[in-house]
Parts: structure tokens; C-alpha cells; sequence
């Protein structure tokens, strides 16, 4: 053990020592900076950190400017690693290799300010990791807005940490992709999206209607305008619980029959469809096997009789799953 350690052991020494042991000599090895390069290539796999703090290093690097990359190389896995040397890492930030480059900017172990240089490097994908990382500040984000790569700037757009004011000029970016990330991005301001919900494009209106931070009357009124083409919409997608409380109230029955249709429908709106007026609506509560216990035992009652089997029969269909039900669970 002491002679693992200690800095006037021989090479040769160290050498057969660590075909001899195994854990903590070899640890100690890697550490002594009388260890020869190719044993600390060997045991960089083991022992990364303590053959990168190895205070030989920046000797061996003067001789052979290529070592980190053939430590590297034996240990491609390396920078998944935390607490790397800066001067390691500084290699790889201004390394030839662009694999490397790539590795660097998409690890979020990464220290910001070397992120910072990544997103000048020439190579699209090392900006565009750089991008997605989520350990880049802000204010590189906001450079990298205003990247000439349309995979950099949706990066961006996706990217949690981006703050409103490159999301602001992202909502203009002639490219559709990045509006909708945008559109759909929790930091994105209410008056930003009152802009994206009115979209030429389709997708970026979609996002900007999911958005929670979109004022709810603004999607109630964008989905008004759909379902006049198409009532379907209410029967097929979850939609926002204020509209479809607007809709079970709408005069126009095929309207509140498709809301009674969908499975997700609150229960509280489908027991109110059903004590609707028209049959045709109540019918498609008593068919919907979403509908609660309590609400299809008040349709087994109704006063028309095939609303009455209906209902029975959905009751029977989904014994097993009300087994455990009480009034106030889902089913």
C-alpha cells in the first residue's frame, strides 16, 4: 500500500503492483505521479478522477498533446461523470473531435460557462445540444434565439429555462415548428399567446389552446368556430372543463349529445345531460361507459323505456369496474 502511494516508487513497480492488486491499490496507482501514461490510460476507466488529478498530467500533456484524447477514447463514457477538472474540460470545449463537443454540450454536468463558449462553436449540432440542455442559462438561450439554424432556435423554444424575452421573439420566427413550441412553452406570456391562438398555422394555434396560461375565453371562443365545422371535436378530445360547460348549456342538441358522448366528460356535466330534455341526449349519457354509477341508476329509471335498458345494460357491462364505486369516484 505504501509503495502504491508513494512518489519514489519506479514505473516498473508501479506496474506490477497493479497486475498484482486490484481496488484500493490500484485507486492509490492512479493517483501517484510517478505512474507511466499508459497504465493511467488503463486505469482511467477504474479511476478517472484521481488519474485526471494526477498531478503528472500537465507534464504528460506537454510531451503528448493527444492524452486526453486517448484517455478518452478508453473511457468514452467519461464526462458522465461530475466534478471533471476544468482542465479536461477544457479540452473537449476547444476540442478538433466534434463528437466530443457534442457530448460536452448535451451533459448537464457541464458547467454554464463553458455552455456559454458551446453555443459559438461552428457545428449546428454542438449549438443545438447546447440548446436543449437545461443546465444553460438564460442568456445563452437568448443569444441562441436568434440562431441562423431553425434546429437551434426550436431548441430553444422547447428549453425550460428560456425566459420571456426570447420566447417574444421566437412567437414571430417565420418557421411554424418553433411558433407552436413556443405556443406551447409554460413561461409563454398571456399576451403572446392571445397572438398565437389566432395563427395562420393550425399546430400553433392547437399549442396556444392547450396552453393553461391562455386566457380561457380565447379558447373557448377559437373552439366555437371549430365545432361549427365539425361537431365531433367535442365528442373525440379532452377539452377545457369551461368550455364544456358552455356546451351542455348550448341550444343546439347534436352539440350536447356529443359532449354526453365523450368519456371525458366530468361526471357532474353528465349527470346534468342526464336530466336533459331531448332523448337523444340522454341516451348517449346511458351509453357512455364513463358514466358514474349514480348517474346511469337515474337513466335506469327514466321514463322512456329504451333509455331505461340502456342504461341497465351499460350497469351490467361495468359491474366489475363499480364494484368499488361510491357516488362520488369517477364510475
Amino acid at each position: 500500500m505504501k509503495q502504491a502511494i508513494d512518489a519514489t516508487t519506479s514505473s516498473e513497480e508501479l506496474r506490477k503492483l497493479a497486475n498484482t492488486y486490484s481496488g484500493a491499490v490500484r485507486k492509490l496507482i492512479a493517483s501517484n505521479p510517478n505512474t507511466p501514461p499508459d497504465l493511467l490510460i488503463e486505469l482511467f476507466i477504474e479511476f478517472p478522477h484521481q488519474v485526471l488529478n494526477n498531478p503528472v498530467i500537465e507534464l504528460i500533456l506537454l510531451e503528448n498533446p493527444d492524452f486526453f484524447k486517448e484517455l478518452y477514447q478508453n473511457n468514452p463514457y467519461i464526462f458522465n461523470e461530475d466534478a471533471l477538472p476544468s482542465l479536461f474540460i477544457e479540452w473537449a470545449v476547444n476540442c478538433s473531435d466534434e463528437g466530443i463537443r457534442k457530448t460536452i454540450a448535451s451533459n448537464e454536468n457541464t458547467h454554464p460557462s463553458f455552455l456559454e463558449q458551446l453555443a459559438k462553436d461552428i457545428s449546428i449540432d454542438v449549438r443545438g445540444n447546447v440548446a436543449e440542455n437545461h443546465r444553460t442559462n438564460s442568456n445563452t438561450l437568448q443569444k441562441l434565439a436568434e440562431d441562423k439554424s431553425k434546429k437551434v432556435r426550436l431548441a430553444v423554444a422547447e428549453n425550460p429555462n428560456t425566459l420571456k424575452c426570447a420566447l417574444l421573439k421566437l412567437a414571430t420566427d417565420k418557421c411554424y415548428e418553433i411558433r407552436s413550441k413556443v405556443a406551447a412553452h409554460t413561461k409563454t406570456p398571456s399576451g403572446v399567446l392571445e397572438k398565437l391562438i389566432q395563427d395562420s398555422n393550425g399546430i400553433v394555434r392547437f399549442g396556444a389552446a392547450k396552453n393553461p396560461n391562455t386566457p380561457q375565453h380565447l379558447v373557448n371562443k377559437l373552439l366555437e368556430k371549430l365545432i361549427k365545422h365539425d361537431t365531433s371535436i367535442i365528442q373525440e378530445y379532452k377539452l377545457p372543463e369551461s368550455f364544456l360547460e358552455w356546451a351542455v348549456n348550448h341550444q343546439d342538441t347534436n352539440i350536447r349529445v356529443a359532449v354526453a358522448c365523450n368519456s371525458n366528460t366530468p361526471q357532474s356535466l353528465l349527470m346534468q345531460l342526464a336530466q336533459d330534455k331531448e332523448t337523444c341526449v340522454r341516451t348517449a349519457v346511458a351509453k357512455n361507459s364513463k358514466s358514474s354509477r349514480k348517474t346511469l341508476t337515474k337513466l335506469a329509471q327514466d321514463e322512456n323505456e329504451t333509455i331505461c335498458f340502456i342504461a341497465a345494460w351499460t350497469l351490467q357491462e361495468r359491474s366489475d369496474y363499480y364494484y368499488f364505486d361510491y357516488d362520488e369516484n369517477q364510475f
